[in-house]
């Protein structure tokens, strides 16, 4: 802020000199107070007359007023400006003028460019720059630049960002610009393999497809591309001699690019496959446990309706006809199979027919099971209470069992195959005969031999040295034995036995005499 006051001049001075000859104790002195003497274009200033008691000022274009004590000067136009106030006094009757000069500096011209244009992809930086020269560099915002306080500054917006700067020359004077970048999204880029399955390998001296996988992408560039067949092409065929890691870089129609890598190993070992197995030959309707010994990863057996676990080394197979399967396996792309054959016996044709026809039978009666097959070398017999194996194929029965009793016969031929049969024997609650005939007991042999019958036992008596007793249920099962100890009796005791028939053998001297004893 300065003032300004007139220096007197002639005219100014007898003015002076009449006023104090009439009697004036004082006399007025105009002056000008200035707030800025130079200011930039577009800024403003203010002046002050004091002094006098009116006044009018010379700039009326450039000042908001041109009356009164107080006006403020704004102008853009760069220049010397020259503002002159004039002020009256009353008394004693006075004017005076006083002149100032207000320089107006241009401001500075700041445009901002930018390397990248108005668009950059995702990732990427734009040099942002204006001239060089200004007194101080202000950049907004700054969390994205390199530095807010120099002439050129890298902008790294990660989104759509305007950012602005203000200069300031050696005058003062500012100015201000701004620029938007636009950030576009780079392409997304993956590769995949055939080799993936191989766990990216892949034998030396094979191949491997890698396909680019980038929706947005125009163009395409693999390196290294000595082992590729198109080292710009969406799909390319690798054949490297050794592992190798693989670089695409794909460019968009914006010029954005984006890279991925891919690694394909090579292998040189080829896996050896062993083969454990219980056995080779099976009857239809088994299975047999098979274990490879490889150091293979990948597994496939076909067919594969008929193993257990297709892709593992220890399966179980269960063929139904004479099957060879094939075994391919694979470690880090090298390959190698083997055939493993299962011969499947058929099982022997088996029938088994009844004297009864499968009609109900009494507990006195017989029903004859007799099992036709051709093939089988011995049968089980599975009663309800009991088995009994045997080459015979005919069992006479007589259940003491009132209802039906399930027999199964199983017949085995010569490599071992079975086949099974399941009869059912029903039996009704009756007797065909005299359950109770005199003592008790009908004989089945020559009149040698006594039995005597008492409530819960019987006793057999012989006319020489009773040498054993067995006795067996109708289904053929034994359900007692003793020795005799050489004596003429023995005794059997029937508590515990349920109602029916039973067969008693009794040797005698070396001969053997069968009873039918009935139980109630």
């Amino acid at each position: 802020m300065r003032v300004y006051v007139k220096i007197l001049n002639m005219a100014r001075i007898y003015t002076l000199i009449i006023a104090l000859l009439i009697g004036a104790t004082s006399f007025a002195q105009l002056s000008v107070t200035i707030e800025n003497f130079e200011i930039c274009a577009g800024d403003t200033t203010w002046l002050k007359a004091s002094g006098m008691s009116l006044y009018g000022w010379s700039d009326s274009t450039n000042l908001d007023n041109f009356t009164g004590d107080s006006v403020n000067f704004t102008t853009s136009t760069p220049g010397m400006y020259s503002i002159t106030v004039l002020g009256y006094a009353v008394f004693p009757l006075d004017t005076d003028t006083v002149s100032v000069m207000i320089t107006v500096n241009a401001n500075p011209m700041v445009a901002i460019t930018s390397s990248a244009g108005s668009v950059i992809c995702e990732g990427s930086s734009a040099e942002l720059a204006v001239m060089s020269g200004f007194s101080s560099y202000m950049w907004t915002p700054g969390a994205s630049l390199s530095n807010d306080t120099s002439d050129t500054v890298l902008a790294s917006p990660s989104a759509m960002t305007t950012y602005h700067l203000t200069v300031s020359d050696s005058n003062g004077c500012s100015a201000s610009d701004s620029i938007t970048i636009d950030v576009t999204a780079a392409p997304t880029v993956s590769i995949s393999s055939s080799a993936a399955a191989t766990s990216n390998s892949i034998c030396q001296g094979n191949s491997a497809t890698l396909t680019a996988v980038a929706p947005t992408a125009a163009s395409y560039e693999w390196s290294p591309a000595g082992s590729l067949n198109d080292p710009f092409a969406e799909v390319v065929t690798a054949s490297p001699n050794s592992s190798t890691n693989y670089t695409l870089q794909v460019t968009d129609s914006n010029g954005c690019s984006a890279t991925a890598t891919y690694e394909l190993n090579v292998s040189t070992t080829i896996p050896t496959i062993i083969v454990q197995r219980e056995d080779s030959v099976i009857c239809l309707g088994d299975t047999v446990d098979i274990e490879l010994l490889t150091s293979a990863t990948i597994i496939n057996w076909t067919p594969s309706n008929s193993v257990d676990d297709p892709t593992a080394k220890i399966v179980k197979v269960y063929p139904t006809s004479t099957t060879t399967y094939t075994v391919d396996v694979n470690r880090q792309g090298c390959e190698n199979s083997i055939q493993i054959e299962v011969e499947v016996l058929d099982l022997p044709a088996l029938s088994a027919s009844q004297s009864s026809n499968g009609a109900p039978i009494c507990l006195d009666e017989t029903d004859v099971i007799t099992v036709n097959c051709p093939n089988c070398i011995s049968y089980t017999w599975q009663f309800p209470n009991s088995s009994l194996t045997t080459t015979r194929d005919t069992q006479s029965v007589s259940p003491n069992t009132v209802g039906p009793n399930l027999i199964t016969i199983v017949g085995v031929d010569a490599v071992g195959c079975k086949s099974s049969e399941t009869v059912t024997v029903t039996v009704d609650d009756c007797f065909i005969g005299d359950p109770f005939p005199p003592l008790g007991i009908e004989s089945a042999g020559e009149p040698t031999l006594d039995i005597i019958t008492r409530a819960e036992e019987f006793e057999f008596v012989g006319n020489a040295m009773l040498e054993s007793l067995e006795v067996y249920n109708l289904l053929g099962e034994k359900i007692y034995a003793d020795l005799a100890n050489q004596t003429t009796s023995i005794k059997f005791s029937t508590t515990g036995l349920s109602s029916g028939v039973y067969i008693a053998s009794i040797v005698i001297n070396g001969q053997v005499m069968v009873e039918k004893l009935y139980v109630k």
